[in-house]
């Protein structure tokens, strides 16, 4: 589309007023004059002008029918338009401007007072475009700082969590899978309406992010434990529990530092609760049913998942198929029934997600 910024658009069915108006824009304008609303809208779809002054008694087509068309359309809608009209009533002033217009000028009018009101309105267009135009690089600049800030974010995460999991002679790729296997199951637990009311109330996208942050505690785990083959002895157990509240109180002492953030909550959650059993036999707090948090509740089924088909120093990885039975027996004990229900109609993608992220850590692991 043409853009004419010293253009005026004249629209008049009367050529005396055509002409009396062309002459006294002449030497500040150029002035394209129109006979009507309807050839008006026609040459507005090729040539957009700085600003339209529309006759409002027209044959054919009103100037208040027309600039409805003309307001309707995102092209030509902030064009400013000035109603020259023989009509001086307030009423009709007032229904000009509630359609948008940016002024009303009766007829006669005084040359020097329509060149004055022309200036003042492109004079307010073009600081309403240069405002707009500020906004549009400062959104882009905010926007641009935003998407640093939330990589920086990410990436203090995934390193955060592959610290953890070196010292468990583990690798990223664990976190990556539990990311994927929440988020199959986010989708299944939508499509079938499971805890939507509590869901619709997450963050889902701070939800997915804290996930790598749910082994957290580990760090404070001593490595005499955490590496061992052997079977924990009861006492080295209850220390290795503690990684739960040793994480809770990690992520509070990051919160301090940097409040308001949405996603260190759930972080929380997971890395406090994420060990509770659906019976109460779980820790650290024995909690019960739906007392245990959902969102916790999905990160069990996820993690015991990831942990049972992955080699540990003090197991062997199991297959896919003999994971997925230990889960369904869990259901209604360790874990969620209902979620539990959800977790083995995925595993098709679950068994996807877990072969290819297996093959990546052999992938590196030999390289």
């Amino acid at each position: 589309m043409k853009d004419q910024n010293n253009c005026i658009f004249l629209v008049d069915d009367n050529p005396v007023y055509l002409n009396m108006g062309k002459a006294i824009l002449k030497d500040s304008y150029t002035t394209v004059t129109i006979p009507s609303g309807i050839k008006l809208l026609e040459i507005l779809s090729k040539t957009k002008p700085a600003l339209i002054l529309l006759d409002v008694e027209m044959p054919g087509m009103s100037g208040y029918d027309a600039i409805k068309e003309i307001k309707a359309n995102p092209e030509t809608a902030e064009i400013p338009v000035i109603f020259l009209t023989g009509k001086g009533e307030p009423e009709n002033e007032l229904l000009g401007l509630s359609l948008g217009a940016v002024d009303y000028i009766s007829k006669p009018f005084s040359p020097s007072l329509l060149i004055k009101r022309i200036e003042m309105h492109l004079l307010l267009q073009s600081q309403k475009n240069e405002l707009q135009t500020f906004n549009d690089s400062l959104t882009v600049k905010v926007n641009e700082r935003t998407n640093d800030i939330n990589q920086l974010q990410n990436a203090i995460i995934a390193w955060t969590s592959e610290m953890v999991e070196f010292r468990d002679e583990e690798t990223g790729h664990h976190v990556e899978r539990v990311q994927q296997y929440l988020q199959l199951l986010l989708g299944a637990m939508e499509n079938h309406k499971l805890y939507a009311a509590e869901v619709s109330s997450w963050d889902i996208e701070a939800f997915i992010k804290s996930a790598p942050l749910h082994d957290v505690g580990k760090i404070k785990i001593r490595d005499d434990i955490l590496l061992k083959k052997d079977k924990l002895t009861e006492e080295e157990f209850e220390n290795m529990k503690l990684h739960v509240k040793h994480g809770k109180m990690l992520l509070d002492s990051l919160q301090d530092k940097v409040p308001n953030q949405t996603f260190l909550n759930y972080a929380k959650t997971l890395s406090y609760s994420h060990h509770e059993k659906w019976d109460g036999t779980g820790y650290p707090d024995g909690l019960k049913g739906d007392k245990i948090p959902l969102q916790a509740r999905m990160m069990s089924l996820a993690d015991v998942y990831d942990a049972l088909v992955s080699e540990r120093p003090y197991k062997k990885a199991f297959s896919h198929e003999e994971a997925m039975k230990i889960i369904s027996e869990g259901g209604g004990t360790q874990f969620d029934p209902d979620l539990t229900d959800l977790f083995l109609t995925l595993s098709d993608e679950i068994k996807k997600v877990s072969s290819a992220k297996q093959t990546k850590e052999k992938i590196s692991s030999s390289g």
